[in-house]
Protein backbone atom coordinates (compact mmCIF):
# COMPACT_ATOMS: atom_id res chain seq x y z
CA UNK A 1 0.00 0.00 0.00
CA UNK A 2 1.17 3.31 -1.00
CA UNK A 3 1.79 5.36 2.05
CA UNK A 4 3.02 9.21 0.71
CA UNK A 5 1.99 11.12 4.16
CA UNK A 6 3.70 8.68 6.31
CA UNK A 7 7.61 9.79 7.47
CA UNK A 8 10.45 6.77 6.62
CA UNK A 9 10.73 4.42 9.44
CA UNK A 10 14.37 5.83 9.88
CA UNK A 11 13.21 8.30 11.86
CA UNK A 12 11.27 6.32 14.19
CA UNK A 13 13.95 5.83 16.93
CA UNK A 14 15.44 9.04 17.31
CA UNK A 15 12.13 10.82 17.03
CA UNK A 16 11.09 8.48 20.06
CA UNK A 17 13.54 9.60 22.26
CA UNK A 18 13.42 13.11 21.84
CA UNK A 19 9.26 12.43 21.88
CA UNK A 20 10.21 11.21 25.77
CA UNK A 21 13.15 13.27 26.81
CA UNK A 22 11.04 16.35 25.75
CA UNK A 23 7.71 14.88 27.38
CA UNK A 24 9.62 14.58 30.90
CA UNK A 25 11.03 18.31 30.87
CA UNK A 26 7.70 19.56 29.61
CA UNK A 27 6.40 17.78 32.58
CA UNK A 28 9.09 19.19 34.81
CA UNK A 29 8.68 22.69 34.10
CA UNK A 30 4.94 22.67 34.05
CA UNK A 31 5.29 21.42 37.45
CA UNK A 32 8.21 22.57 39.01
CA UNK A 33 9.49 25.98 36.82
CA UNK A 34 9.22 28.34 39.64
CA UNK A 35 11.83 26.44 41.71
CA UNK A 36 14.51 25.48 39.08
CA UNK A 37 14.26 29.02 37.34
CA UNK A 38 15.10 27.36 33.82
CA UNK A 39 14.22 30.39 31.46
CA UNK A 40 15.39 31.24 27.92
CA UNK A 41 14.92 35.04 27.90
CA UNK A 42 14.29 36.61 24.19
CA UNK A 43 12.87 40.08 22.22
CA UNK A 44 9.89 38.55 20.24
CA UNK A 45 7.32 40.57 18.02
CA UNK A 46 4.14 39.26 19.01
CA UNK A 47 0.82 39.71 19.70
CA UNK A 48 -0.23 41.07 23.14
CA UNK A 49 -1.96 43.23 25.50
CA UNK A 50 -0.81 44.08 28.64
CA UNK A 51 -4.21 44.44 30.14
CA UNK A 52 -6.74 42.20 28.74
CA UNK A 53 -10.12 44.34 27.52
CA UNK A 54 -8.90 47.61 28.73
CA UNK A 55 -6.43 47.94 26.13
CA UNK A 56 -6.30 46.94 22.51
CA UNK A 57 -4.48 43.92 21.05
CA UNK A 58 -1.63 44.86 19.20
CA UNK A 59 1.57 43.34 17.85
CA UNK A 60 4.77 45.06 19.56
CA UNK A 61 8.33 43.95 20.93
CA UNK A 62 8.65 42.28 24.03
CA UNK A 63 10.93 40.60 26.38
CA UNK A 64 9.56 36.84 26.97
CA UNK A 65 10.36 33.55 28.39
CA UNK A 66 10.76 31.32 25.20
CA UNK A 67 11.43 27.60 26.83
CA UNK A 68 8.40 26.02 26.85
CA UNK A 69 6.96 26.99 23.93
CA UNK A 70 10.44 25.88 22.18
CA UNK A 71 9.62 22.72 24.14
CA UNK A 72 6.17 22.38 23.21
CA UNK A 73 7.24 22.25 19.29
CA UNK A 74 9.95 19.93 19.82
CA UNK A 75 7.21 17.46 21.64
CA UNK A 76 4.76 18.40 18.75
CA UNK A 77 7.34 17.91 15.67
CA UNK A 78 9.28 14.76 17.63
CA UNK A 79 5.23 13.01 18.31
CA UNK A 80 4.17 13.42 14.83
CA UNK A 81 7.41 12.15 13.45
CA UNK A 82 7.33 8.81 15.94
CA UNK A 83 3.53 8.51 15.55
CA UNK A 84 3.33 8.45 11.84
CA UNK A 85 6.68 6.85 10.38
CA UNK A 86 6.18 3.84 8.71
CA UNK A 87 6.81 0.83 10.27
CA UNK A 88 9.31 -2.05 9.30
CA UNK A 89 6.59 -3.97 7.66
CA UNK A 90 3.69 -1.19 6.65
CA UNK A 91 0.72 -2.97 4.99
CA UNK A 92 -2.87 -2.74 5.18
CA UNK A 93 -2.79 -4.23 8.46
CA UNK A 94 -1.32 -1.72 9.97
CA UNK A 95 -3.06 0.98 7.69
CA UNK A 96 -6.20 -0.55 9.37
CA UNK A 97 -4.86 0.09 13.09
CA UNK A 98 -3.15 3.22 12.43
CA UNK A 99 -6.57 5.05 11.31
CA UNK A 100 -8.66 3.10 14.06
CA UNK A 101 -6.07 4.23 16.85
CA UNK A 102 -6.74 7.92 15.37
CA UNK A 103 -10.46 7.41 15.66
CA UNK A 104 -10.10 6.00 18.73
CA UNK A 105 -7.76 8.58 19.96
CA UNK A 106 -10.03 11.31 18.92
CA UNK A 107 -13.16 9.99 20.40
CA UNK A 108 -11.40 9.49 24.08
CA UNK A 109 -9.66 13.07 23.97
CA UNK A 110 -12.95 14.72 23.35
CA UNK A 111 -14.22 12.77 25.90
CA UNK A 112 -11.61 13.69 28.52
CA UNK A 113 -12.38 17.14 27.18
CA UNK A 114 -15.73 17.33 27.68
CA UNK A 115 -15.20 16.21 31.14
CA UNK A 116 -12.99 18.90 32.04
CA UNK A 117 -15.31 21.14 30.56
CA UNK A 118 -18.09 20.38 33.09
CA UNK A 119 -15.99 19.75 35.85
CA UNK A 120 -12.60 21.99 35.99
CA UNK A 121 -12.77 25.43 36.15
CA UNK A 122 -10.73 28.89 36.39
CA UNK A 123 -6.51 28.58 36.12
CA UNK A 124 -7.03 24.84 36.50
CA UNK A 125 -8.72 24.60 33.25
CA UNK A 126 -5.93 26.57 31.34
CA UNK A 127 -3.30 23.80 32.36
CA UNK A 128 -6.00 21.01 31.21
CA UNK A 129 -6.33 23.31 27.62
CA UNK A 130 -2.64 23.34 27.68
CA UNK A 131 -2.34 19.56 28.48
CA UNK A 132 -4.70 18.84 26.05
CA UNK A 133 -3.13 20.01 23.21
CA UNK A 134 -0.92 17.45 23.32
CA UNK A 135 -3.20 14.25 24.92
CA UNK A 136 -4.76 13.59 21.37
CA UNK A 137 -0.96 12.64 19.82
CA UNK A 138 -0.35 10.56 22.89
CA UNK A 139 -3.17 8.53 22.81
CA UNK A 140 -3.07 7.77 19.46
CA UNK A 141 0.68 6.81 19.69
CA UNK A 142 0.14 4.39 22.91
CA UNK A 143 -3.20 2.47 21.58
CA UNK A 144 -1.52 2.47 18.05
CA UNK A 145 1.43 0.48 19.92
CA UNK A 146 -0.43 -1.04 22.00
CA UNK A 147 -2.52 -2.58 18.68
CA UNK A 148 0.50 -3.36 17.34
CA UNK A 149 1.90 -5.34 19.77
CA UNK A 150 -1.21 -7.24 20.45
CA UNK A 151 -1.57 -8.15 16.65
CA UNK A 152 2.07 -9.14 16.96
CA UNK A 153 1.16 -11.81 19.82
CA UNK A 154 -1.96 -13.13 17.69
CA UNK A 155 0.34 -13.47 15.06
CA UNK A 156 2.91 -15.60 17.03
CA UNK A 157 0.07 -17.77 18.61
CA UNK A 158 -0.88 -19.07 15.17
CA UNK A 159 2.50 -19.79 14.24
Amino acid sequence: MKTNYLFPNAFKKPSLIVFILASICMIIISNFNDSLNLQLMVKIFAFISDQPFREPLYFRWFEDDIFPELLGIILILSGLMFAFSKEKTEDEMISKIRIESLVWATYINYVVLLFCILFIYGLAFFNVMIYNMFTLLFFFIVRFHWMLYKNSQICKHEE
